[in-house]
């Protein structure tokens, strides 16, 4: 994976060049202390996986450069590093990847690597091993390590943008991947996208009935006591899947 860092405090860059090797042995990072040096950074030729940014910078704000560097290279992900939770919400108007908070924590930085990773799959995520379809397995990044759940096990997924947890009959498994990553997998598998934080096994289902403002609610096996949402627009396809 290729990567560029830039902050205007040498001491911040490299710690999280540290981190973000203890994950990535094999990545290739780069540095820039301004935001010029950014946007001569990414204006070269060499195509960036992910740019982590500082908020605050010193000739400009992070949030304005990261535009300005998603119009040089729009497949590339952003990062936002902040000492201010309160930026969170600005990250993910702009759809960033994630943003981590000074002082950094490796395990958020680790997790922040694995949400670009599903992001970018499958041409930089890690390779599924081969035969994953064939064996109803699943492989799913736990904080550093690769975990492979049998697909038939699992009930329901749900997301709170930050992460997922997978509801398995062997118990929940919380993984930085985005949901959009397990809808690619499961769908083909028999599961429904029933709302915006909701990837359901169809095996599970037991009932569906009306809820509020022209939803839909469902239940799942062994998960009696959960309303699982279907939203406004997902309710002609689920009841088309039912109702053939």
């Amino acid at each position: 994976m290729r990567i560029a860092i830039i902050d205007d405090e040498r001491p911040s860059r490299s710690e999280l060049k540290h981190l973000i090797l203890q994950t990535l042995p094999d990545a290739e990072i780069d540095e820039a202390d301004s935001g010029a040096g950014a946007v001569e950074l990414v204006s070269g030729k060499k195509r960036y996986d992910a740019l982590f940014v500082d908020v605050h910078l010193g000739d400009m704000e992070g949030t304005t450069l990261s535009l300005m560097l998603k119009k040089l290279q729009p497949h590339a992900q952003i990062v936002f590093a902040t000492a201010y939770d309160a930026y969170a919400v600005k990250a993910f108007e702009i759809d960033a990847a994630d943003y981590i908070v000074k002082p950094f924590d490796p395990k958020r930085v680790a997790q922040a690597l694995a949400k670009i990773q599903g992001r970018l799959a499958p041409s930089c995520a890690p390779e599924p091993p081969k035969g994953e379809a064939a064996l109803g397995k699943l492989s799913i990044l736990c904080e550093k390590r690769m975990v492979l759940v049998d697909i038939p096990s699992i009930a329901y997924i749900e997301t709170d943008t930050r992460s997922c947890v997978l509801h398995t009959k062997d118990g929940d498994y919380t993984s930085a991947q985005p949901l959009g990553y397990f809808e690619k997998k499961l769908v083909p598998a028999g599961f429904f996208r029933s709302h915006k934080s909701y990837l359901i096994n169809l095996e599970y289902v037991t009932e569906i009935y009306p809820w509020f403002n022209g939803m839909l609610c469902v239940k799942l096996r062994g998960y009696e006591n959960e309303n699982l949402p279907v939203s406004r627009k997902n309710v002609k396809s689920l009841k088309e899947i039912f109702e053939g």
